[in-house]
Protein backbone atom coordinates (compact mmCIF):
# COMPACT_ATOMS: atom_id res chain seq x y z
CA UNK A 1 0.00 0.00 0.00
CA UNK A 2 1.49 3.30 -1.10
CA UNK A 3 1.30 6.26 1.28
CA UNK A 4 2.06 9.59 -0.38
CA UNK A 5 3.33 12.11 2.13
CA UNK A 6 2.84 15.82 1.57
CA UNK A 7 6.14 17.64 2.10
CA UNK A 8 6.26 20.26 4.84
CA UNK A 9 8.60 23.20 4.85
CA UNK A 10 10.81 23.26 7.93
CA UNK A 11 9.42 26.28 9.75
CA UNK A 12 9.77 27.17 13.42
CA UNK A 13 6.09 26.26 13.89
CA UNK A 14 6.46 22.80 12.29
CA UNK A 15 9.59 22.05 14.30
CA UNK A 16 7.92 23.28 17.50
CA UNK A 17 4.97 20.97 16.84
CA UNK A 18 7.41 18.02 16.62
CA UNK A 19 8.93 19.10 19.92
CA UNK A 20 5.49 19.46 21.49
CA UNK A 21 4.79 15.84 20.49
CA UNK A 22 7.96 14.73 22.32
CA UNK A 23 9.79 13.70 19.12
CA UNK A 24 12.70 16.18 19.00
CA UNK A 25 14.43 18.85 21.07
CA UNK A 26 14.95 22.04 19.11
CA UNK A 27 18.38 23.67 19.28
CA UNK A 28 17.68 27.25 18.29
CA UNK A 29 18.17 30.81 19.52
CA UNK A 30 16.52 31.65 22.84
CA UNK A 31 15.25 28.10 23.38
CA UNK A 32 17.58 27.00 26.20
CA UNK A 33 19.61 28.80 28.80
CA UNK A 34 21.33 27.95 32.06
CA UNK A 35 20.56 29.74 35.30
CA UNK A 36 23.46 32.00 36.26
CA UNK A 37 24.31 34.69 38.78
CA UNK A 38 25.72 38.11 38.05
CA UNK A 39 29.37 37.91 36.98
CA UNK A 40 29.25 34.12 36.61
CA UNK A 41 28.74 31.64 33.78
CA UNK A 42 27.01 28.28 33.93
CA UNK A 43 25.88 25.39 31.76
CA UNK A 44 22.94 23.01 31.72
CA UNK A 45 22.64 19.50 30.34
CA UNK A 46 20.03 19.23 27.60
CA UNK A 47 20.34 15.43 27.75
CA UNK A 48 23.07 12.87 28.38
CA UNK A 49 23.54 9.59 26.51
CA UNK A 50 23.26 6.32 28.34
CA UNK A 51 26.77 5.04 29.24
CA UNK A 52 26.17 1.65 27.58
CA UNK A 53 25.91 3.42 24.20
CA UNK A 54 29.47 4.75 24.42
CA UNK A 55 30.85 8.26 24.02
CA UNK A 56 29.63 10.59 21.27
CA UNK A 57 30.83 10.71 17.68
CA UNK A 58 30.32 13.14 14.81
CA UNK A 59 29.35 11.71 11.42
CA UNK A 60 28.47 13.14 8.04
CA UNK A 61 25.38 11.72 6.32
CA UNK A 62 25.01 11.99 2.55
CA UNK A 63 21.54 11.30 1.22
CA UNK A 64 21.10 9.75 -2.21
CA UNK A 65 18.43 7.13 -1.35
CA UNK A 66 15.14 7.21 -3.25
CA UNK A 67 13.46 4.59 -1.03
CA UNK A 68 13.40 5.15 2.72
CA UNK A 69 12.54 1.55 3.71
CA UNK A 70 16.15 0.25 4.00
CA UNK A 71 17.02 3.21 6.24
CA UNK A 72 13.81 3.89 8.21
CA UNK A 73 14.31 3.05 11.85
CA UNK A 74 14.92 4.10 15.41
CA UNK A 75 17.82 4.36 17.82
CA UNK A 76 17.99 3.42 21.51
CA UNK A 77 19.41 6.84 22.34
CA UNK A 78 19.15 10.43 21.12
CA UNK A 79 21.08 11.97 18.21
CA UNK A 80 21.66 15.56 17.15
CA UNK A 81 20.89 16.74 13.61
CA UNK A 82 23.14 19.60 12.49
CA UNK A 83 21.70 20.54 9.10
CA UNK A 84 24.73 22.50 8.00
CA UNK A 85 24.96 22.08 4.26
CA UNK A 86 24.90 23.45 0.76
CA UNK A 87 21.41 24.60 -0.22
CA UNK A 88 22.33 24.11 -3.91
CA UNK A 89 22.42 20.31 -3.55
CA UNK A 90 19.55 18.00 -4.46
CA UNK A 91 16.61 18.49 -2.11
CA UNK A 92 16.04 15.87 0.53
CA UNK A 93 13.34 15.02 2.99
CA UNK A 94 13.47 13.87 6.58
CA UNK A 95 10.55 11.49 7.16
CA UNK A 96 9.52 11.41 10.82
CA UNK A 97 6.80 9.22 12.31
CA UNK A 98 4.47 11.27 14.48
CA UNK A 99 4.50 8.59 17.16
CA UNK A 100 7.02 6.32 18.84
CA UNK A 101 8.09 2.93 17.47
CA UNK A 102 5.60 0.69 19.34
CA UNK A 103 2.59 2.73 18.22
CA UNK A 104 3.85 2.86 14.63
CA UNK A 105 4.42 -0.90 14.54
CA UNK A 106 0.89 -1.49 15.88
CA UNK A 107 -0.54 0.68 13.09
CA UNK A 108 1.50 -1.24 10.51
CA UNK A 109 0.35 -4.57 11.94
CA UNK A 110 -3.33 -3.56 12.05
CA UNK A 111 -3.21 -1.86 8.63
CA UNK A 112 -4.34 1.47 10.11
CA UNK A 113 -1.25 3.44 9.04
CA UNK A 114 -1.87 6.57 6.97
CA UNK A 115 0.10 9.45 5.52
CA UNK A 116 -1.14 11.51 8.48
CA UNK A 117 1.13 9.44 10.74
CA UNK A 118 4.24 11.09 9.23
CA UNK A 119 5.89 14.45 8.69
CA UNK A 120 7.90 14.67 5.47
CA UNK A 121 10.15 17.64 6.21
CA UNK A 122 11.72 19.38 3.22
CA UNK A 123 15.11 19.92 4.85
CA UNK A 124 16.27 23.49 5.22
CA UNK A 125 19.98 24.03 5.74
CA UNK A 126 21.77 26.58 7.90
CA UNK A 127 18.70 28.11 9.55
CA UNK A 128 19.21 28.66 13.29
CA UNK A 129 15.45 28.40 13.87
CA UNK A 130 14.95 24.91 12.37
CA UNK A 131 18.19 23.25 11.24
CA UNK A 132 19.55 22.05 14.61
CA UNK A 133 17.66 19.63 16.83
CA UNK A 134 17.81 16.42 18.82
CA UNK A 135 15.92 13.43 17.42
CA UNK A 136 14.74 11.62 20.50
CA UNK A 137 15.25 7.90 20.99
CA UNK A 138 12.58 5.52 19.71
CA UNK A 139 11.28 7.98 17.07
CA UNK A 140 11.15 6.28 13.64
CA UNK A 141 12.80 8.39 10.95
CA UNK A 142 14.76 8.25 7.71
CA UNK A 143 15.86 10.40 4.79
CA UNK A 144 15.23 10.35 1.03
CA UNK A 145 16.07 12.53 -1.93
CA UNK A 146 14.56 13.07 -5.36
CA UNK A 147 15.50 11.20 -8.51
CA UNK A 148 17.50 13.21 -10.99
CA UNK A 149 20.77 15.02 -11.50
CA UNK A 150 22.56 17.02 -8.87
CA UNK A 151 24.92 16.61 -5.98
CA UNK A 152 23.52 14.59 -3.07
CA UNK A 153 23.05 16.61 0.12
CA UNK A 154 25.22 16.05 3.19
CA UNK A 155 24.72 17.08 6.81
CA UNK A 156 26.16 16.27 10.24
CA UNK A 157 24.92 14.05 13.05
CA UNK A 158 26.34 13.58 16.52
CA UNK A 159 25.34 10.40 18.29
CA UNK A 160 26.64 7.82 20.73
CA UNK A 161 29.64 5.99 19.27
CA UNK A 162 28.13 2.52 19.68
CA UNK A 163 24.54 3.29 18.66
CA UNK A 164 22.78 1.05 16.17
CA UNK A 165 19.79 1.56 13.89
CA UNK A 166 16.86 -0.74 14.49
CA UNK A 167 14.92 -0.83 11.22
CA UNK A 168 11.13 -0.63 11.21
CA UNK A 169 9.49 -3.31 9.04
CA UNK A 170 6.99 -1.35 6.97
CA UNK A 171 5.58 -4.66 5.68
CA UNK A 172 3.45 -3.90 2.61
CA UNK A 173 3.61 -0.12 3.06
CA UNK A 174 5.76 2.13 0.89
CA UNK A 175 6.41 5.76 1.64
CA UNK A 176 6.92 8.38 -1.02
CA UNK A 177 7.09 12.15 -0.93
CA UNK A 178 4.56 13.86 -3.19
CA UNK A 179 6.73 16.46 -4.90
CA UNK A 180 4.69 19.42 -6.11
Amino acid sequence: MLLTLNPLEMTPEVMQSLEDKGLIIRLCPNHHSAVTRHDHSNNAVIYASQPENGPHKLIVATINALNVAPYFGTHVDNEEFLLIGDPATKPFYLLVALCKRAELEEKIKTHTLSADDFAALHVRFNDPEVSFFVMLKDVPHGEVTVDGPGTPASFYVTEPRDITTELVDLMDYRLEVGIK
